[in-house]
């Protein structure tokens, strides 16, 4: 091909590239965000145990030198203790009250899970729709596009005859 008739046809054809372009569709972007929150927390406590106590009373003789219980006048329990023993051996007085082992502390673990999941759904939507009237349009301009470029490609070869002729 010469020259003349080469830039004539590439420029036709990058024409044709730059009006057929079209318009992306609409995008559609999905961002998904998952958080797993563990709280975990150590929790304590005393237990308040109430006071109590337990009481007895007695008489008490002396029968030939030596001290004897007469007569019990109270003997009362407390709520978890048992009444006290008495006992009197060789005038000593001995007196025993019992409470049995108690637990005052304890400690346990909790463990809260959180789990948050973030959903973001994004569509691009295009406003602005053309109507038939304006593709129609379009169209037309295409043509008398078209038209044009081959009435002045038939000017140009009238003006300036090919060589080879």
């Amino acid at each position: 091909m010469t020259k003349q008739l080469k830039y004539p046809v590439i420029s036709l054809f990058i024409l044709l590239i730059v009006i057929s372009c079209r318009s992306p569709k609409p995008v559609q972007n999905e961002n998904k965000i998952q958080t797993i929150t563990i709280t975990e927390t150590l929790h304590d406590t005393v237990f308040k145990i109430a006071k109590d106590s337990s009481s007895y009373n007695a008489l008490l003789d002396c029968i030939n030198g030596k001290v004897v219980l007469k007569n019990v006048i109270q003997a009362e329990p407390g709520r978890t203790l048992k009444s006290p023993k008495v006992r009197l051996d060789n005038n000593t007085l001995q007196v025993d009250c019992n409470l049995k082992e108690q637990e005052l502390y304890a400690h346990w673990k909790s463990k809260q899970v959180k789990d948050v999941l973030e959903k973001n759904i994004t569509i691009t939507k295009f406003v602005n729709h053309l109507t038939f009237w304006q593709k129609v349009q379009i169209w037309l301009g295409r043509l008398l596009l078209i038209l044009l470029l081959f009435l002045i490609g038939r000017f140009l070869y009238k003006t300036y005859k090919p060589l080879w002729f």
